[in-house]
């Protein structure tokens, strides 16, 4: 195998236009984890290197942890009104008020609170189960 296919394989180029080894630590928030990408394929690249992943992650406003790009979201309103947004925190409508929340067993009241994934930039946004339920009137079961 040649020098620069070992190189490609060993640290693939991303869609953020950077090169990255398969696996990184990573750290945001005083919040550390160990990640790994997915597995190459020249046909999906993986989306971002381990510094832009640190970087383009976005703090709690409940417990102050990380949420690193693709992880499960919630979607919560403030209880108090005077409620100051910790830095770092994002907000994903103002009219009504939500936060952007982690899906730690300390900040989400279950599974069924996800609502989306943070895709880095936004969140892609899907029907919680308890929404679901509420619109079918059905018990909802999900997989995460």
């Amino acid at each position: 195998m040649s020098y620069l296919l070992k190189r490609i394989l060993k640290n693939p180029k991303c869609k953020c236009g950077h090169r990255t080894p398969w696996e990184a630590d990573v750290s945001a928030f005083g919040d550390e984890r160990h990640i790994e990408l997915e597995h190459y394929n020249p046909f999906n690249k993986p989306q971002f290197c381990a510094d832009c992943y640190e970087k383009l992650a976005i703090k709690c406003p409940w417990c102050g942890k990380a949420i690193y790009p693709f992880e499960y979201v919630t979607l919560y309103t403030p209880k108090d009104p005077n409620f100051q947004i910790p830095e770092g925190s994002i907000v994903y409508s103002k009219e009504p008020l939500l936060l952007i929340g982690c899906q730690s067993r300390n900040c989400a009241s279950s599974g069924a609170d996800y609502c989306g994934r943070w895709m880095g930039d936004h969140v892609e946004r899907f029907e919680s189960a308890l929404e679901e339920c509420m619109r079918t009137g059905k018990v909802v079961i999900r997989h995460f």
